[in-house]
């Protein structure tokens, strides 16, 4: 009779058949009355106390001992660098990264928008893809390398550059886990994705920003109630400022009378933001000068709440930034209103950032500074925005020289 290590015997079963001692008797294969010949493996974990079982799917008992024993070796050392074999579920140390996660967006690591880009790729579709209930001792450094293709089959249109942020996501986790000694790996093997091409977001021409801003002011005039009024206002002064400084979303719906500045030269009203790190998707401060002081002007004349800690773009009653559900609620009631919507093009808030850097690149700003008000780099600006329409590149492309008798190039 063979002893197997933590005190439990080979014995003759009816439930276990063909029982054979791996690794000097820390494990054993086996088969079963159900497996069909299939053997099993088993080992007991003294640290958990319970026992772990894995299918070899073989029927060849020389191909079981080997497969057992790689089975063995690996929870050896896992126990022996402190990782535990069970514990957690897949679903249920993705709830406690996103816990971690939420941490960090309490204490101002990461915005609240990153924090809720990872809660939806997690539910919608990493939990999903291992199964929630995946015991975390079966995940290895393979088990994402199917992932893009599983993404593309449900998702046909999915953009690279989405698969690839998702890639980045698991490893995030994985490295959280390592760090808590729930994997033995620092990060998984993922598909290598390169992008050639960054996906472009719809803007807005400059004959259709004119008719937003025209629309928007009978659209304001077109409220019911003086409510319905205010929030009309309030949308529409965001729309304006931010096509103006090109901020992003978040920037703005934080923004405090306290980071603003209106200053006045030459008749016109310019506004300086000084944007603190804890709103900024970079975590990065940076200072924004813009035309469109005129509108936080108007601002200060219907809000209720102009003090230094007040948010500009505040509800009606109460000094709370406007509701992202309302922000988005009204931006659809705008862009129908000025007909816009008619369009085959996917219009949003971000449309308005898009729109500011392409107009200060069309006046002739260099990239440098245009990255810095915007709070992002070059390379960034030159990938994601520079996108001159073909009238703009007919005019460049039709702009012709000659030499003078001096030998300098003179242009028409």
């Amino acid at each position: 009779m063979d002893t197997i290590e933590n005190n439990y015997k080979l014995k003759n079963s009816k439930a276990y058949l063909n029982q054979y001692p791996i690794y000097g008797g820390k494990g054993v294969i086996y088969t079963t009355p159900a497996s069909n010949g299939i053997y099993q493996f088993r080992c007991w974990i003294p640290e958990e106390k319970k026992y772990y079982r894995k299918t070899l799917q073989t029927r060849h008992r020389d191909e079981a001992v080997k497969l057992g024993e790689e089975e063995m070796l690996g929870v050896l050392t896992k126990v022996k660098t402190g990782h535990k074999i069970f514990g957690h579920s897949w679903g249920e140390l993705c709830e406690e990264f996103l816990e971690y996660t939420k941490e960090r967006e309490l204490t101002g690591r990461i915005t609240n928008g990153r924090y809720r880009t990872i809660k939806t790729q997690l539910h919608r579709h990493i939990v999903p893809y291992l199964n929630a209930n995946l015991r975390v001792s079966e995940i290895d450094v393979n088990s994402f390398m199917d992932y893009g293709l599983h993404r593309r089959k449900e998702n046909p249109e999915v953009h690279d550059v989405t698969i690839r942020n998702e890639y980045t996501t698991v490893n995030s986790i994985i490295k959280w886990g390592f760090r808590k000694r729930y994997f033995p790996f620092e990060k998984c093997n993922v598909e290598q994705i390169k992008i050639t091409e960054p996906p472009r977001r719809d803007t807005f021409t400059l004959d259709e920003y004119k008719i937003l801003y025209t629309k928007a002011r009978e659209w304001v005039k077109d409220a019911d109630t003086e409510k319905e009024k205010y929030y009309r206002q309030i949308i529409r002064d965001f729309v304006l400022i931010k096509s103006n400084c090109f901020c992003r979303f978040g920037e703005l719906r934080f923004l405090k009378w306290g980071m603003v500045k209106i200053i006045k030269r030459d008749d016109e009203q310019y506004m300086q933001l000084d944007l603190p790190k804890e709103i900024c998707k970079n975590r990065k401060s940076r200072t924004v000068f813009s035309r469109g002081g005129k509108y936080l002007a108007r601002i200060k004349e219907y809000s209720k709440f102009t003090g230094k800690d007040d948010y500009v773009f505040v509800h009606q009653d109460r000094n709370e930034p406007v509701s992202k559900s309302e922000y988005y609620r009204f931006w659809t009631k705008l862009i129908a209103f000025s007909g816009l919507s008619e369009l085959d093009k996917d219009l949003s808030y971000y449309s308005l950032r898009h729109f500011g850097i392409t107009a200060r690149l069309y006046a002739g700003v260099a990239h440098y500074e245009v990255a810095k008000l915007a709070g992002t780099s070059v390379l960034f600006i030159e990938q994601h925005y520079e996108h001159l329409d073909m009238s703009k590149l007919m005019d460049s492309a039709s702009r012709s020289f000659r030499v003078d008798k001096d030998g300098m190039i003179v242009r028409d």
